[in-house]
């Protein structure tokens, strides 16, 4: 019994690339065998087998842009394992399907389909110029019409990859490359108001080398590009006395070693700004700038920008504010070893309302961070410091921890951004305030 093995969810919208695939034509596989790794920008996903059978054909390549219902293998299915894959039916002159697909709109698009052949035929003459569509009706993917819309691409103008009738993600991403590449000397503005200059000749001045930007950070260059350009920033810094907090850091981590955690200064962090935005929920939200409206989220998922070898990457500690100091520990200790390892599943990195990044392990006196859109805002910490504080009669040592918050001026205000540190440094220096 054939049977059509078809790319399960790589999660809401999201499309990804074939890294590898672990079987061959003539190979036995059994339920939830892994059969193929599918690189997204934020994680690679191992993705199983729903059946037993023997592979036939294998329908993807190394390389292939795939998505969710991607045809991936062709199987030949153990007795009773499974039914074969039903062919849409043909239909009349009159009737109509609905492409399996959402636009930015949440409403499925209509096309005329006069056979039971997957692309779709030319759709009847609207009444009205129908805005946007690609052309020859080729689908798109939800991500590829969620980027193009944000970049003020026309998904008309963008031509999908040959032998595809659909444009992912990566075309459009190509198309804006292909603008940019073809500027010649001329600056080109995108939708996100980037403007592209060609690099000099660097060789009349020396050797040089060139290397392929890994996949993690030409998604992370092209979304810092566009947060930083969407959203107006502002910063303000400020230094909390952890002196107290690190002799209390210093006798309970035995015990929440013991537990499985790691008890640092980020764990800690988690904690205290999950009862801060509970108090300040304008840190907690997001800004619609078509509707005009602030969307002030009632759940506190904290993401902690982890430093991996693919690049940075930010898993989410989800419900923080449900959590106790010692579970916010196991879950980040846990969270940050499968980031490392490229391990991640997808649901690690999604749904984060505040983010988190703390280099200080690494050093610094202060950083400037890009608030991770579409959130309002991100707290920056870098390495803590003895300093001589005068603490009214003589000059002692403190131990200081510079922190600098990042926000969106649409959402927030200058002075909402100074009280926010000024009470975090209050939970900070001293922590029975964060019971309160």
């Amino acid at each position: 019994m054939a049977y059509e093995y078809k790319l399960p969810s790589l999660g809401d919208g999201v499309t990804g690339k074939v890294t590898e695939i672990r079987v061959q034509p003539g190979q036995t596989v059994a339920k939830e065998d892994i059969v193929i790794v599918v690189g997204t920008d934020k994680v690679d996903a191992e993705m199983p087998i729903d059946v037993d059978g023997v592979v036939e054909e294998v329908l993807v390549k190394v390389g292939d842009d795939v998505t969710e219902g991607t045809p991936v293998l062709r199987i030949q299915v153990s007795h009773g394992a499974a039914a074969e894959t039903p062919s849409p039916a043909p239909s009349t002159d009159g009737e109509k399907r609905i492409v399996a697909e959402k636009g930015d709109s949440g409403k499925a698009e209509i096309a005329d389909n006069n056979s039971s052949q997957s692309a779709p035929a030319p759709a009847p003459a609207p009444e009205k110029p129908a805005p946007s569509l690609p052309k020859g009706h080729l689908r798109a993917s939800p991500l590829a019409r969620k980027r193009a819309k944000e970049l003020g691409i026309e998904l008309a103008d963008i031509t999908p990859a040959p032998g595809s009738e659909r444009i992912s993600y990566k075309d459009v991403l190509d198309y804006v490359k292909r603008k940019m590449d073809s500027a010649g000397g001329t600056a080109v503005a995108t939708g996100a108001g980037i403007a592209h200059r060609p690099l000099p000749n660097f060789d009349k001045f020396g050797p040089t080398e060139r290397q392929a930007q890994s996949r993690i950070g030409l998604i992370t260059a092209e979304n810092m590009v566009y947060a930083f350009n969407a959203i107006p920033h502002a910063w303000i810094s400020e230094k909390a006395d952890i002196t107290r907090l690190e002799q209390l850091r210093q006798q309970y981590k035995e015990q929440v070693k013991a537990a499985g955690g790691n008890l640092t200064t980020t764990a800690i962090l988690v904690k205290a700004v999950a009862v801060l935005l509970r108090k300040m929920p304008q840190f907690n939200a997001s800004y619609d700038p078509e509707k005009r409206e602030i969307v002030f989220k009632k759940f506190y998922n904290i993401g902690v920008a982890v430093d991996t070898p693919r690049g940075l990457l930010v898993p989410v500690i989800k419900n923080a504010d449900q959590k106790n100091l010692t579970e916010i520990s196991v879950e980040l200790t846990e969270l940050s070893a499968r980031t490392r390892d490229g391990k991640n599943k997808i649901e690690d990195l999604e749904g984060g309302t505040f983010s988190i990044s703390n280099i200080g392990g690494i050093g610094g006196t202060n950083m400037h961070s890009i608030v991770n859109w579409p959130e309002v805002a991100i707290l920056s910490v870098t390495a803590a410091r003895h300093e001589a504080v005068w603490n009214g009669s003589a000059f002692e040592p403190r131990l200081l921890m510079p922190m600098t918050i990042g926000w969106d001026h649409r959402v927030i205000n200058g002075a909402d951004a100074a009280r926010f540190l000024q009470h975090l440094k209050a939970i900070l220096e001293e922590p029975f305030l964060g019971l309160l």
